[in-house]
């Protein structure tokens, strides 16, 4: 019993949790608060959407292709990319250090699958920007695809501009990366393809 209430405790310190979500009151019974408990331990479990993750762990050496405007010819670059899971293989974490256009190149990515949106979501940061970059979408676990959208920082505009990510697995060993965003016409076109094989 004694554990149970420390273990309680550190949901509340943790998460916020508003502690009268377990205050053993006349307003909640003891069914209420086990049903309380048992809705954040599911919202904190991980499951086949994070095992997927963990598909992308190791090393990996990554060719890209880079398109400024529609039509023009893509810069090609080398990158290489770190992937582990962490906080308890909830989070995919990749560190990526290379060159892009000519220029020294670090990126860290972070992804996770979000039990209560359901749905993957990224967060990146680089050293060619301080802003911040995220995408959520779904995965189509036949095909091994995972497709995200998002409203990212257009420094051209001061606004934000539309983005779709597409990240397929083709192997244990390979998977591809497309980027693609609204040209100065408005139509969508393919800014950034990564093709990342697993180094041995």
């Amino acid at each position: 019993m004694l554990s149970r209430k420390l273990w309680t405790l550190a949901l509340v310190f943790i998460l916020g949790i508003s502690p009268s979500s377990f205050a053993a009151g006349p307003q909640q019974s003891q069914q209420d608060q086990q049903k309380t408990m048992e809705a954040y331990m599911k919202m904190m479990a991980t499951n086949e959407n994070h095992a997927h993750l963990g598909m992308f762990a190791g090393e990996w050496n990554l060719t890209s292709k880079a398109w400024m405007m529609p039509g023009q010819a893509p810069e090609t670059s080398q990158t290489n990319a770190q992937g582990e899971m962490i906080l308890g293989g909830r989070f995919l974490k990749m560190n990526y250090k290379g060159t892009m256009f000519g220029q020294p190149f670090e990126g860290v990515q972070i992804i996770g699958y979000d039990n209560m949106k359901k749905k993957f979501i990224t967060f990146w940061i680089d050293n060619s920007s301080t802003a911040f970059f995220l995408t959520e979408g779904i995965l189509d676990e036949s095909a091994k695809t995972m497709t995200e959208t998002g409203l990212w920082p257009d420094p051209m505009t001061g606004g934000t501009m539309k983005v779709k990510a597409i990240t397929k697995m083709i192997s244990p060993d390979e998977f591809t990366y497309e980027l693609y965003m609204a040209g100065p016409d408005g139509k969508e076109f393919k800014s950034l393809e990564n093709r990342s094989v697993r180094k041995k």
